[in-house]
């Protein structure tokens, strides 16, 4: 059962791990406030008037008196069905087209939490902390999709802790660091084919489609990077805002299972579980942000943020049981996320926002899978603040969010192939995604 054909559809296990999971750019999440979700993040590195801001800029806190924090929860409902497409099997077993359903709703719901907390500790300095979950979702697909060779389940979450310090190095000039403890866990899935690999060994009885079983990759790790951040008030009214986060690092952990090997090819090495690690880089961003204050009621946010994506050039997974590595192109590409928005304060306690953003995909057309079948998406997004008392404000926000749709061509590249027997795919999804946050803010 040592046949190059086996091995390489062992290997093809490892194209699983670190394959972008969320319906997000990329896989990062945004959704970590709603006083900035209300303005589609419009202005966000420049604002320093609540605590959950420091996500987006450390300096912003160096503004907040006393004792402030938030507590925040997003609910992300997304909808990305495939409206159309075909699938075929590697001509070296027919090329038989592989039946099935479309896959249905991939796109699961999903609540994202947020907590931060700042303290000023002298006239000049603050501390603070935040934990909040800055990449992650998960997107499933039917077990009887035409895409189940190349995806089923995907599941991709962090948590990132981040002890925070600020400095009012003048009155109108602040600075803030950060520490971003981040710790990553990823599961993922697809079928396998065995009766296809079974036919190609010209194994009695194996049929392509008639024996599927299921491959699944589970990995974590935990790795630390930093964010630096500047505020400047060049005059009154007027805020500029700079914040540099910086990549992280992972070298995710796990394990490789089979399910559902029939006993003919049980005994092949390419089909034990086996440990084995891969690379994950959450990407530096570098975020600019504008608040403009027009005059007592009327405040002008805008912001611009650059994602170094192109980090994730390929993927490699390598395994302790001797198998060689298995490397997965991915070619993504830099992003920019470009939003505008403003707020109008109706009273001393009511604050209306509103925002829309223009969101770029990292995702090449060449390289689209029916994992994360991205493209690029426009926000909209309107949002209010309600100061119930002295010491606590209400805050909600809502964004829409259009998505270009995205098509996925795959071919299977036949024997020596990390996708072997995974089969070649057409299809075209459409997505769109609803977004309610809503945050208590506590002052002392």
């Amino acid at each position: 059962m040592g046949h190059p054909l086996l091995r390489a559809v062992g290997f093809g296990i490892g194209t699983l791990a670190l394959s972008a999971p969320a319906w997000a750019t990329g896989f990062e999440l945004r959704e970590q406030s709603a006083v900035g979700q209300g303005a589609s993040f419009a202005g966000a590195a420049a604002r320093d008037d609540d605590p959950s801001m420091i996500f987006f800029n450390p300096a912003a806190m160096a503004s907040l008196p006393g004792l402030q924090g938030a507590v925040v929860g997003s609910g992300i409902f997304p909808v990305i069905e495939a409206t159309s497409g075909s699938a075929t099997r590697n001509a070296l077993v027919g090329g038989s087209p592989i039946a099935g359903s479309l896959g249905g709703d991939i796109g699961l719901d999903a609540f994202v939490p947020a907590l931060y907390s700042t303290a000023q500790v002298a006239p000049d300095w603050h501390l603070g902390i935040s934990v909040t979950s800055p990449f992650g979702l998960v997107t499933k697909s039917a077990d009887d999709s035409i895409s189940r060779y190349h995806g089923l389940t995907s599941s991709l979450k962090t948590i990132n802790v981040a002890p925070t310090v600020s400095w009012q190095a003048l009155p109108n000039l602040s600075f803030g660091a950060a520490l971003n403890i981040e710790y990553a866990t990823a599961r993922l899935s697809n079928a396998v084919d065995f009766g296809a690999i079974g036919a190609a060994q010209r194994i009695p009885g194996f049929l392509p489609g008639a024996r599927d079983g299921r491959a699944t990759v589970t990995g974590n790790d935990t790795a630390v990077g930093f964010q630096l951040g500047a505020q400047w008030e060049p005059r009154a009214g007027t805020r500029l805002g700079l914040s540099f986060r910086s990549a992280v690092w992972h070298t995710l952990q796990g394990e490789a299972q089979f399910q559902g090997v029939p006993v003919p090819l049980s005994f092949s090495p390419a089909f034990a579980n086996a440990i084995g690690q891969a690379k994950l880089v959450t990407p530096e961003t570098v975020t600019l942000g504008l608040r403009q204050r027009i005059d007592d009621r009327w405040t002008l946010l805008g912001g611009l943020q650059w994602t170094n994506w192109s980090r994730f050039r390929e993927l490699t997974v390598t395994f302790e049981n001797g198998r060689a590595p298995s490397v997965t192109e991915e070619r993504w590409r830099d992003t920019v996320f470009l939003s505008i928005g403003g707020e109008y304060r109706w009273s001393e306690a009511l604050t209306l926002r509103g925002g829309v953003a223009w969101d770029q995909t990292p995702v090449r057309d060449a390289f689209r899978t029916p994992r994360i079948p991205d493209n690029d998406r426009t926000w909209l997004s309107v949002g209010a603040s309600y100061q119930i008392s002295r010491s606590i404000t209400l805050s909600g926000g809502y964004t829409h969010i259009f998505a270009a749709d995205a098509s996925v061509n795959l071919d299977d590249p036949g024997p020596g192939g990390s996708n072997l027997f995974r089969g070649n795919l057409a299809s075209t999804y459409q997505g769109s995604v609803d977004i309610v946050t809503a945050q208590l803010r506590f002052a002392f």
